[in-house]
C-alpha cells in the first residue's frame, strides 16, 4: 500500500498519545473543518437509530440530482461514487488500458491502479528546476498508439501546479484524436476560483472528471466523490457498483454539503491567507519553497526534519517515497494561524 498523508491515528497509536495531541500538517484538508451545518447533521444522524437500523436507498438518487444541479448537467452525466479513489481504481478495472500516461510526482494511486490491471506505465518526470510544472507538449509526447488512458491531477498533488483549462483542453483534443481517455482529477479544484473541466465534458467523448467531498468539506471519514463523464462511461462505471454502496449518513451529508452557501468561498479566502503566511514563514526559516496555486506546497529541508518535528508531536508529509522527488522533500498545508506559528517556531528550533 502506498504512503499517504493524514495517518494521524496510526502515528498516535505508535507514539502512545491521543490523536488530538498531534498537529497534523501532513494532510491537505480544509483547516476550517466541515461546514457548521454539516457538523450538526453528522452529530444528529449519528445518534439516530434510523440511520443505522434500516437499509439506505439502493442508490443515492437525491445526491445525484443535487450534484447535477450544482454542475449544471443532466443527471446521466453525473455519478456519485464512494470516494474518488474508488473511481480511479474502477476506471482502471473497467477500461483495462494497455498503456497509461501520467506525470511524476503526482497522486500515487494512479500508478497503483494502473499496475493492478497490468497496464504499462509511461511516466513523465517533472523537473525541479521548472518547479515541477507540467508541460503540455511533453505530456502529449507520452500519448502513443499504445496509450489508452492519461491521468492528470489538476491542481496536482503534491506540487500544487494548476494547468490552465485551455492547455488541458488541448491535451484532451490531442488524446481524442488518438483514441485515448483522459481522467482529470479535480479533488482540490474547489480551493481555486477556477471553472475546471466539468463545463466542457459534453464536448469530449474521451473526458472523465473526478471530484471529491473529502478535501474542501474536510470529510475524510465520509468516503464520497463523484464522476462527470459522457453517459456511456457513467453507465460502465455504474454497472460495477454494488447496491447500497452509500450508507444513509453519507447520502444525507453529501446533500447537506451541496446546500451550504458561501462555505467554499470562505474557505478559499482563509486558505489563501494562511498559505501566504506559512509559505513565506518557511522561506524566512531559510528553506526552499516551490510555487503553488493552492493551499499546500512543496519545500526542501534536511532529510531528518520529519523525525525531529514528530518529537514535538508535529506531523508533516514526508515526500521521500514519491517518484520524482526523494529525501528532503516535504509537503505542508496550513492549519489555523496559531498552529502555523507553532510549526514555524519549532522548525526554527530544530533547524538551529
Amino acid at each position: 500500500m502506498e504512503d499517504h498523508g493524514g495517518n494521524v491515528l496510526e502515528v498516535a497509536k505508535k507514539m502512545g498519545v491521543e490523536p488530538q495531541e498531534i498537529l497534523d500538517f501532513s494532510s491537505n484538508l480544509n483547516p476550517l473543518g466541515p461546514p457548521p451545518g454539516v457538523a450538526e447533521i453528522l452529530a444528529f444522524l449519528g445518534s439516530r437509530v434510523e440511520t443505522w437500523a434500516y437499509h439506505p436507498p439502493l442508490f443515492p438518487w437525491e445526491l445525484r440530482r443535487a450534484l447535477a444541479h450544482r454542475l449544471d448537467l443532466k443527471e446521466e452525466w453525473v455519478l456519485p461514487v464512494p470516494g474518488s479513489a474508488w473511481a480511479i481504481y474502477e476506471v482502471a478495472k473497467v477500461f483495462r488500458p494497455q498503456g497509461v500516461a501520467l506525470s511524476q510526482p503526482t497522486f500515487a494511486d494512479y500508478a497503483r491502479a494502473a499496475r493492478a490491471v497490468g497496464s504499462r506505465l509511461k511516466e513523465l518526470t517533472l523537473r525541479e528546476d521548472r518547479s515541477f510544472k507540467l508541460c503540455l507538449g511533453e505530456m502529449a509526447w507520452k500519448v502513443e498508439d499504445e496509450t489508452d488512458l492519461v491521468f492528470v491531477c489538476n491542481p496536482n498533488n503534491p506540487t500544487g501546479y494548476y494547468m490552465p483549462e485551455d492547455e488541458l483542453e488541448a491535451l484532451v483534443r490531442w488524446c481524442r484524436d488518438k483514441g485515448c481517455l483522459v481522467v482529470v482529477d479535480e479533488a482540490f479544484l474547489p480551493f481555486l476560483d477556477r471553472k475546471g473541466m466539468a463545463p466542457v465534458v459534453r464536448e469530449y467523448p474521451n473526458l472523465l472528471v473526478l471530484g471529491s467531498f473529502t478535501k474542501i468539506y474536510r470529510l475524510p471519514g465520509i468516503r464520497l466523490g463523484y464522476v462527470v463523464a459522457p453517459p456511456n462511461i457513467v453507465e460502465k462505471l455504474l454497472a460495477g457498483m454494488p447496491p447500497w454502496s452509500f450508507g444513509s449518513l453519507v447520502q444525507e451529508v453529501g446533500v447537506a454539503c451541496l446546500r451550504e452557501e458561501g462555505f467554499v468561498e470562505e474557505s478559499r479566502a482563509y486558505c489563501r491567507g494562511e498559505m501566504a503566511f506559512l509559505s513565506q514563514a518557511v522561506r524566512d526559516v531559510g528553506l526552499k519553497v516551490f510555487p503553488s496555486t493552492v493551499h499546500y506546497f512543496l519545500f526542501k529541508a534536511p532529510s531528518d526534519l520529519a523525525d525531529k518535528l514528530l518529537e514535538h508531536k508535529i506531523l508533516v508529509r514526508d515526500c521521500s517515497t514519491i517518484p520524482g522527488l526523494g529525501p528532503g522533500f516535504y509537503r505542508l498545508a496550513p492549519r489555523t494561524r496559531g498552529d502555523n506559528e507553532k510549526l514555524v517556531g519549532v522548525m526554527r528550533e530544530v533547524l538551529g
